[in-house]
């Protein structure tokens, strides 16, 4: 048996290892004098049992005993050691898991090998109960059929994220799902084949959640999943998604493909309820209110949040067949000369001509596009509409000596294909666009991932003779160096620093300062969101190249724009101030 002896007394430590050979056991002592090498020893090899010092020169047996229990995975087996009788020191050195507590005058080979023995019995003693609650604790809270968390479990669960969700402000949302028709499963092709049908449910659902996930079944048919993030309120209708996708495919029950649904209602915490019972009760009304409406479906507990939802999915459903049904639209808005206010460009902007929602802002779909893989199609939808567009009206007035730029804006995934020069190349090729006449709009946010790989790619592009704006210049976060790294030649003001320039010195010296900036440097200036003579003046006033904004014209579909400023420059009619 391997023993450590931890004792700073070298005369009681001889004798203690003259008592121990004395005994019918065989003990191999390893020896260490301060409560230092002691741990250290602890900790670098497994010992049978431990004869722990009270008193040590670097520490007393409490300190020595704590670090001990704290270091080792398992319990480990202590004796203590004292010269002083103690009955509330004794008391207090078992409390903290020491196995004996013994008196160094009493100490023989007898004494010390039963206490030994004895204190081993106890350590196993002890590891076998404590194993034995972990296990009744496992079978408390988790299900038998299915492993998942049981009610218990997840009401626990439940409680510690809504504390939680307090504390940090998280999202919070209660998912039930209960299987459709599971009843007749269980009546035609017996209970057995239902549990495995519900082992098979339990399977797949545990495959679509994230690791901080929680899934239980509740009993019966019948589970629930608890979501948190900390920053993102619509993930939860994500979840819910995935969980009614399993369902899509049959469950193979031995001879037997059976096709089953499941009926599915959320429930926010603070949207809904603020306490765990109340939750679950708001998430089981939306539950049954889904199959109320027909099952296979998710329903919200919240009205307002349901009908947020609800609209969302709607633009989801609707955008999979807005480019198939022709329903996106290419507006464009005028971009002056500062000085003259003569026609120098354009910026195409997409507009969605609903069905029957009418006109959709790109700041209510594109999100939505981006997350479910549609931006690329979009995006070349819209710079090849744009660019064939703008030849046929470059060819309409070139005769007259008249140019301009058409400014097309570049998502973060068209800047991350591979294939963007290629494309920039065919749409040239095939619209008939002079490259010089094309402008690609791109913001800071799109730059910040792998910017030397980006800055590559669009160098080849500006070598055709393409040009780069800055879009939303001052907004981000390290400007001059995109500045520096991108081929730009032309900066955006952002409208805030338009609308906000009088409103007090800093705001004028700092909209002075970004288009003094732009000329400073050589770059093409854009004052965006100009809607007043001042704004215009003002930005003019300060070397601003550019102006756009509803001072001159909003975004117009093809016909207005074309009447508005096209056919008055095919008539040589000089277009008003």
């Amino acid at each position: 048996m391997d023993l450590l002896l931890i004792d700073d007394d070298e005369v009681d430590r001889t004798a203690i290892i003259r008592a121990l050979r004395q005994s019918k056991l065989t003990f191999n002592v390893i020896e260490a004098n301060c409560a230092f090498d002691g741990l250290n020893l602890a900790l670098e090899r497994h010992f049978d049992g431990i004869l722990l010092d009270y008193l040590l020169p670097d520490a007393n047996g409490l300190e020595v005993l704590i670090k001990l229990n704290a270091m080792t995975q398992d319990q480990t087996v202590v004796v203590m050691l004292s010269r002083y009788e103690d009955e509330k020191l004794a008391q207090r050195c078992i409390e903290l898991g020491a196995q004996d507590f013994l008196l160094k005058d009493e100490v023989n080979s007898r004494i010390l090998t039963r206490a030994i023995r004895y204190a081993k019995q106890r350590s196993s003693m002890a590891l076998a109960l404590r194993n034995s609650h972990q296990k009744l604790k496992e079978l408390a809270e988790h299900d038998s059929l299915t492993k998942l968390v049981n009610r218990y479990g997840f009401e626990l669960c439940l409680n510690r994220a809504i504390a939680r969700a307090k504390r940090c402000h998280d999202y919070l949302a209660v998912i039930l799902l209960d299987l459709d028709d599971f009843k007749a499963i269980n009546d035609t092709l017996g209970h057995q084949t239902g549990d495995v049908l519900l082992v098979q449910v339990a399977a797949r659902l545990s495959e679509v959640l994230r690791d901080g996930d929680i899934i239980a079944r509740l009993g019966g048919d019948e589970f629930v999943v608890l979501v948190t993030d900390n920053d993102y309120k619509y993930f939860p209708m994500i979840v819910a998604n995935r969980l009614l996708k399993v369902f899509e495919d049959v469950f193979c029950l031995g001879d037997n493909d059976v096709l089953i649904g499941a009926s599915i209602g959320v429930a926010f915490y603070n949207e809904a309820a603020s306490n765990s019972s109340e939750l679950m009760k708001c998430a089981d009304i939306a539950m049954y209110r889904a199959k109320k409406m027909g099952r296979n479906q998710i329903q919200f507990y919240s009205e307002a949040l349901d009908k947020e939802v609800r609209y969302r999915n709607h633009i989801e459903s609707s955008l999979r067949m807005a480019l198939k049904r022709h329903e996106f639209k290419v507006h464009y808005q005028a971009q002056v000369n500062a000085k003259t206010h003569q026609l120098v460009g354009m910026e195409a902007l997409i507009r969605w001509q609903h069905p029957v929602d009418g006109i959709i802002a790109p700041d209510q779909f594109l999100p939505i596009a981006d997350e479910i893989g549609l931006m690329d199609d979009i995006d070349d939808w819209v710079l090849e509409q744009a660019c064939t567009q703008a030849q046929i009206w470059l060819s309409q007035l070139q005769p007259l000596g008249q140019e301009f730029t058409i400014a097309v804006n570049l998502s973060a995934s068209q800047i991350g294909n591979e294939n963007l020069f290629d494309k920039i190349v065919h749409i040239l090729t095939k619209t008939g666009l002079p490259a010089g006449a094309l402008e690609l709009e791109i913001t800071e946010n799109c730059l910040i991932e792998d910017p030397h790989a980006h800055a590559k790619v669009l160098d080849r592009i500006a070598g055709l003779g393409v040009r780069f704006a800055l879009d939303d210049f001052g907004t981000g976060f390290s400007s001059l160096e995109h500045i520096k790294l991108f081929p730009i030649s032309v900066l955006k003001i952002d409208k805030s620093f338009v609308a906000s320039y009088d409103k007090d010195e800093k705001d004028t010296r700092l909209l002075a300062a970004l288009l003094n900036f732009a000329y400073g440097f050589n770059v093409i200036s854009v004052a965006e969101g100009v809607e007043t003579v001042e704004q215009a003046e003002f930005c003019t006033a300060r070397h601003c190249t550019v102006l756009q904004g509803y001072l001159f014209s909003r975004p117009l579909d093809t016909a207005a724009f074309e009447a508005k400023y096209i056919l008055p420059l095919l008539t040589q009619t000089q277009l008003p101030v």
